[in-house]
């Protein structure tokens, strides 16, 4: 992995963890403690306005302090942990770093650990011997003032936790994080499109090319865009990427092929394979297609029979409509990529508007078809799709899965009333999209109607 992006990768793992933010204010804590008690030394105050304390009276009160805010950091710990346990058990637990990346939480719990340092280390410096008394006053008084601070934030702890499991929240965060990945799509970073240089339809090599083999078995969570274009420029070649963001490769298998066909150095092979980040699970770093799963994950929970929340599955269908409403603005990524000098030199692989249609709506429809109510939002956020968009062929994406839901609905839905909504839904979206609806209406049964 070259560098930038490896920062950036390693920034994201930071920001998934529960102990960097803590880390960082504790450490800052600390050192405020051997800056306040420097001032007191310096100073050298036996009372301040508002505290007037012996030794005896200071070392009680910091450890009171220091004793409180190692429960509340206990405590504030389990009810994370109780968090992550709940939004795995009812949601998925594929959102379990979306809730870990909370900075809200991570800075709370770094306050509570930070001041529970700062007194630990004051109350260590108090001193009451014969050769000389030393209370460091104004260093306690602002251990006072974290407590307070501390009783506040651990206020607005409970109401952001409380906020931050519920099913509305969660399924709005993981809807906004997908739709800002649409702006960063894989290739799009990499040197000039066919049609920014007018290049026609590029002669691709008979020959097979050369593999390049993964090191490791993992998920691709990013590929260096820049390092790629880079050594295909240093070392002349043509580079195809037999991945895309978000698969797994098996250790041994091909990243990538070739040309023109050489040998290739360790340091070469070495080089490529570094452009790729591959770890042990996908994540929303560059993955789009893996916050589009989430939110079916969160869909399909909830018309699970063990869970049973057919509203929380509308609400991940409404999210999902958003990300492909947002999606169907944007033109699908060139795959062929061009240097500077106008010489291809990527053949990229990269998500489509039909991929993205595909994910969202496939897993759903095969365990829905039987809802009613799931069956006509599905319908519904594809006429929201198709306003859109006038694309012909991703009309034709979003008639086919319309189709797949009909047929679906013949076999689990047998209410003649359920067919006919679904049937008007069918109709104003064949309108839309300019088809004709017979071939996808249900059967209904007249004279059931009438009864």
């Amino acid at each position: 992995m070259q560098i930038h992006l490896e920062l950036q990768a390693r920034w994201d793992r930071l920001q998934s963890s529960l102990w960097f933010r803590p880390t960082l204010l504790s450490v800052a804590a600390a050192g405020l403690a051997v800056a306040m008690v420097a001032t007191d030394q310096a100073l050298e105050l036996t009372s301040f306005p508002l505290l007037n304390a012996g030794a005896d009276d200071a070392r009680a009160l910091l450890s009171s302090i220091t004793s409180s805010m190692l429960t509340v950091t206990t405590v504030t710990f389990s009810i994370i942990m109780v968090a992550l346990v709940l939004a795995s058990q009812q949601f998925s637990p594929r959102i379990i770093r979306n809730f870990m990346r909370d900075s809200a939480s991570q800075y709370v719990l770094g306050i509570f650990i930070g001041t529970f340092i700062y007194s630990l280390l004051v109350l260590g410096r108090i001193s009451d011997t014969e050769n000389r008394v030393f209370v460091p006053v104004v260093s306690t008084l602002v251990a006072i003032l974290l407590t307070l601070a501390s009783i506040s934030t651990f206020i607005y702890f409970i109401h952001h936790i409380a906020e931050a499991i519920q099913a509305n929240t969660i399924v709005a965060r993981a809807g906004e994080k997908t739709v800002a990945l649409l702006d960063k799509l894989f290739p799009e970073k990499i040197g000039r499109p066919a049609s920014a240089i007018a290049a026609a339809e590029p002669e691709l090599p008979a020959t097979p090319g050369v593999p390049i083999a993964a090191a490791q078995a993992g998920y691709i969570q990013a590929i260096d865009p820049e390092a790629l274009l880079r050594l295909a420029g240093e070392y002349d070649l043509l580079i195809r990427l037999e991945r895309e963001i978000g698969d797994f490769v098996p250790q041994g298998n091909s990243l990538l092929r070739i040309w023109p066909e050489r040998e290739f150095s360790a340091t070469e092979t070495q080089a490529l394979q570094d452009v790729f980040e591959i770890g042990t699970e996908r994540t929303l770093f560059d993955d789009i297609l893996f916050g589009i799963r989430q939110l079916v994950d969160i869909a399909l929970k909830a018309i699970s029979p063990a869970v049973n929340d057919p509203s929380t599955a509308l609400n991940a269908i409404d999210y999902l409509g958003n990300v492909l409403v947002q999606a169907a603005q944007r033109s699908d990524p060139e795959l062929y990529r061009y240097d500077d000098q106008g010489r291809l030199r990527v053949i990229a692989q990269g998500v489509t508007f039909e991929q993205m249609v595909d994910g969202a709506f496939g897993p759903i429809r095969q365990y829905a078809s039987g809802e009613v109510a799931v069956t006509l939002r599905l319908l519904k956020t594809l006429h929201e799709i198709a306003q859109a968009t006038a694309d012909p062929a991703r009309a034709g994406v979003l008639w086919r899965h319309t189709q797949m839901i009909a047929r679906g609905a013949v076999r689990g839905i047998p209410e003649p009333h359920d067919r006919q909504q679904i049937n008007q839904a069918i109709r104003l979206l064949a309108d839309q999209l300019g088809q004709l609806p017979g071939a996808a209406l249900l059967p209904v049964d007249a004279a059931a109607l009438a009864l």
